[in-house]
């Protein structure tokens, strides 16, 4: 790698990856105190009418907006238009925005956004569809505090909320780190991107956002809870949101199958889809993967959509099992 083309790519990718951050804390309070001139915290000023109003009347929009991202993610994928249907994904995440409109109604500002999830947050059975994602953050936080407590026992409380901004902060240095290599791949004239993080993570930049997006969304939860009532925050869109962007880079590697043939073959044996795993969890993972297509990775557009639709009812179908046990 030369000089020039290292300065370049590192430029790039912390620009890029600053940008993410930035979004992601001070443009969320500009919009919000600019939305809050159309759409005023009416609670806040005792004006409970007007809530009811405004909801009455925003609530179709929440339901016609989400069946325009079902289309589009749809679309995406029927017109192997894979971009269009990560648009719909990310879409469809974007309302965890709205949970840090720190608003008591719910609706006001940048809380609009929360309409598209009107019809998750409706309907008790979709609440416990997508319960299940929030298990691995209460195990990860259920560890970390009783370690913690362990080697300090003065300690009171839990680590939720440190927790979250270190997921974050891991999903975005490895989003940084995939964009900076493939920057500086494009720049070399390469083709395929086998070094750096991409020896560990065929897709780095999902697997980035995937993570970063999880404590995200963990920590408007944690924003939710400690304000008193508000609609909760809904799992389900996240699991969809990440199946569709998985299915996505899948499609990606159908192509690339076909575009580089032998030499994308031989990386992909080499290198984990997202995650290094264990043998005995790659197996169980990939278990219904070779029930429905007879083998881990699926090869065709058609075996993608069969497999990623399989995960997806058999993550929703486990997390209403499991919400009865945990609620």
């Amino acid at each position: 790698m030369g000089k020039r083309e290292l300065l370049i790519s590192v430029v790039f990718s912390a620009l890029f990856s600053l940008t993410l951050v930035y979004a992601s804390i001070e443009v969320i309070k500009v919009v919000n105190n600019w939305m809050l001139g159309f759409i005023p915290d009416c609670i806040l000023l005792s004006d409970f009418p007007r809530c009811q109003e405004l909801e009455s009347g925003l609530r179709i929009f929440g339901y016609v907006g989400l069946v325009c991202v079902v289309i589009i993610i749809g679309a995406g994928f029927l017109l192997n238009k894979v971009k269009l249907s990560l648009l719909g994904s990310l879409t469809l995440y974007l309302p965890t925005i709205g949970h840090f409109a720190f608003t008591m109604f719910f609706l006001a500002g940048i809380g609009v956004l929360r309409l598209l999830w009107l019809p998750f947050i409706d309907s008790e059975v979709f609440i416990r569809l997508g319960l299940i994602t929030y298990v691995p953050m209460w195990a990860i936080n259920t560890l970390v505090t009783w370690v913690a407590k362990l080697v300090v026992p003065e300690l009171s409380g839990d680590f939720f909320v440190p927790v979250c901004f270190a997921i974050m902060i891991v999903g975005l240095t490895v989003f940084f780190l995939g964009v900076m290599t493939w920057v500086n791949d494009r720049l070399q004239k390469r083709t395929l991107s086998v070094g750096g993080v991409y020896k560990f993570s065929r897709h780095p930049q999902y697997l980035g956002f995937i993570v970063w997006s999880y404590g995200f969304l963990s920590l408007a939860s944690a924003v939710e809870e400690g304000r008193g009532w508000s609609p909760p925050v809904p799992g389900l869109p996240w699991v969809v949101a990440t199946a569709i962007i998985l299915g996505a880079a899948l499609v990606e590697e159908v192509e690339l199958r076909s575009k580089l043939g032998d030499e994308y073959i031989c990386y992909l044996e080499h290198t984990p889809f997202m995650i290094l795993m264990p043998k005995v969890l790659k197996n169980v993972v990939a278990y219904p993967a070779r029930i429905l297509i007879g083998k881990e990775m699926p090869t065709t557009r058609r075996e993608v959509f069969t497999v990623v639709l399989a995960y997806l009812a058999l993550i929703m179908f486990t997390s209403f099992l499991i919400s009865y046990l945990i609620t």
